[in-house]
C-alpha cells in the first residue's frame, strides 16, 4: 500500500512557530525520545527515461497537539547544535535501517540524499559515526549521498580538507543544495569537488512563460553540464515545467509532479512517465 506523506494541516507550521524557540529546542528532544518524529522518501528522476535515480529523505513531525508538522516548522532548532545532532542521527539512523531492510529483502535500491545541517558535518568524527551507523545496517557508503545547503558554513566545511576528506574516504557521495539561492554560488562550483548540485526550487519557480526565468535556470543548466556533476532540478510540479526540462537530457527531477513524499522507501515508485 502506498502511504502518502503529503497532508498536513495547513495551520500546523504557523501554530508550531508560535512556541517559544528555548521550548521548541526541548519539545523536540522529547517528540525524538518519543517516537513522534518518523521519515518520509521523495523520488528523484531522470527525466529522459522516467527511471528512478536517487531518493531524498525528508523529516516529518506527528506532533500531538498540532498533527502532522513539515520541516519548515521546526527545523529553527537547529541552531542548537546538540538538537543538530540528534535530529541528523535519528535520520541518518532511520534512513540506514530501511535501507537494509530493503536490501536483505532483495529489492533493487538506489542511493539515498540526506540532509545534513553544516553545523553537524563540520563535527570532528561525523563520517566515522555516519560509517558505523550504515554498517549496523548492512549499508554501503557508495548508497549515501549528504546534501549540504549553500550557505557560508558550507563553503568553509568544503574548503577545509581535514573535514571533507574523512568523508570522500568513506565513500560519501557530497551534494549542494539549494544552488542558486544561498553563498558564493559559482565560487563553490570551481573550488570544490562535489558530485551533485541541486538547483533550488526558486529558479524554477517563474520557467517557463518568463524570458528572464528561462534563460538564468537556462545558463545555469548549460554551466553546470560542464562540470561533470549530477544536475537535480527541484520543485517540477507541473507538465509545462517537466516538459520546458526535457531539452536537457541529463538532468535529474525532483517534485510533485513525478512523485509525492513517501513513508516508506518501498513505496518510492521506481518509474515514471517520462516526458521525452
Amino acid at each position: 500500500m502506498q502511504v502518502n506523506d503529503d497532508h498536513k494541516d495547513a495551520s500546523a507550521p504557523q501554530s508550531a512557530a508560535a512556541i517559544p524557540f528555548s521550548d521548541l529546542e526541548r519539545r523536540v528532544s522529547l517528540g525524538l525520545a518519543a517516537g513522534e518524529f518518523h521519515l518520509a522518501f521523495q523520488g528523484i528522476y531522470q527525466i529522459s527515461t522516467g527511471g528512478l535515480s536517487r531518493i531524498e529523505v525528508l523529516i516529518r513531525w506527528m506532533h500531538p497537539d498540532y498533527g502532522l508538522l513539515l520541516p519548515e516548522a521546526f527545523l529553527v532548532v537547529l541552531k542548537n547544535p546538540q538538537v543538530a545532532l540528534q535530529l541528523t542521527w535519528f535520520v541518518i539512523d532511520s534512513a540506514c535501517c530501511q535501507l537494509g531492510r530493503a536490501l536483505r529483502a532483495g529489492q533493487t535500491v538506489c542511493p539515498v540524499a540526506i540532509n545534513v545541517p553544516p553545523s553537524v558535518a563540520a563535527y570532528e568524527h561525523f563520517a566515522e559515526e555516519f560509517e558505523r551507523i550504515a554498517r549496523s545496517h548492512g549499508v554501503s557508503m557508495d548508497l549515501l549521498e549528504i546534501e549540504l545547503a549553500e550557505t557560508e558554513d558550507t563553503a568553509k566545511i568544503l574548503a577545509t580538507k581535514s573535514l571533507t576528506k574523512p568523508l570522500r574516504q568513506s565513500g560519501i557521495r557530497l551534494a549542494i543544495d539549494d544552488f542558486g539561492t544561498g553563498y558564493s554560488s559559482l565560487a563553490l562550483l570551481s573550488a570544490f569537488d562535489v558530485d551533485t548540485v541541486k538547483l533550488a526550487r526558486e529558479l524554477l519557480g517563474a520557467a517557463p512563460g518568463c524570458q528572464r526565468a528561462e534563460t538564468v535556470v537556462s545558463g545555469i543548466l548549460s554551466l553546470l553540464e560542464g562540470l561533470d556533476v549530477f544536475i537535480v532540478v527541484e520543485g517540477v510540479e507541473t507538465a509545462a515545467q517537466a516538459q520546458w526540462l526535457a531539452r536537457w537530457p541529463n538532468v535529474l527531477v525532483q517534485g510533485y509532479y513525478f512523485s509525492r513524499p513517501m513513508r516508506d522507501l518501498s513505496c518510492v515508485p521506481g518509474h515514471v512517465d517520462s516526458v521525452v
